[in-house]
């Protein structure tokens, strides 16, 4: 259960109404958002200021969706951050990315399922969220070579860095994925 009141009808307080009519309808709930807002809902300036960034970074950019969300997958399977892992291994799937693509962001060390680009650039962003100190003048050359701008690069790079805010969040306020609150 999450430690902070997850207000799920905002109906008393316009600005939260108008903040959760857009959050749902760009994709991040049905009825109401995804807990990761409705537990910040009881601020809702700072509801506001994680929307933006959201909005900034995953439907805006360079990147294709697919590969954003692979990045938060792989980031959040090495933070150990399952409500982030399940929601963006759905988002994911919703995306139509095969099952064994997804299996392989959250189980293998080297995910050698997907194509070299997609790898190099997940395993940077991993290494970038891990151990920023750690990313050399290599790793940048390495994705020059499959192509990559500098303002793609730098994507990834806020991606992944993105991906460590959703964990600390997701983990700081104790919301649930969906089957553990069946179960809690």
């Amino acid at each position: 259960m999450s430690r902070f009141e997850e207000i799920r009808d905002p109906s008393g307080n316009p600005r939260l109404k108008a903040l959760y009519e857009e959050i749902v309808n760009s994709g991040f709930g049905k009825e109401f958002p995804l807990d990761w807002f409705t537990a910040q809902a009881g601020r809702p300036d700072i509801l506001e200021a994680t929307w933006a960034l959201v909005k900034g970074l995953l439907l805006q950019g360079e990147l294709a969706p697919t590969l954003k969300q692979m990045i938060i997958v792989r980031v959040s399977t090495n933070n150990d951050c399952r409500y982030c892992r399940v929601i963006h291994t759905d988002a994911l799937e919703a995306l139509g990315v095969p099952a064994e693509v997804v299996d392989t962001l959250t189980t293998d060390v080297n995910p050698t399922k997907l194509p070299p680009v997609q790898r190099a650039v997940v395993e940077f962003a991993a290494k970038a969220a891990a151990n920023p100190q750690s990313v050399s003048d290599q790793d940048f050359k390495t994705l020059w070579g499959y192509g990559l701008s500098s303002g793609e690069i730098i994507e990834v790079a806020m991606i992944a860095a993105f991906a460590n805010f959703l964990n600390a969040w997701a983990e700081v306020s104790g919301i649930l994925a969906d089957d553990e609150e069946a179960s809690a």
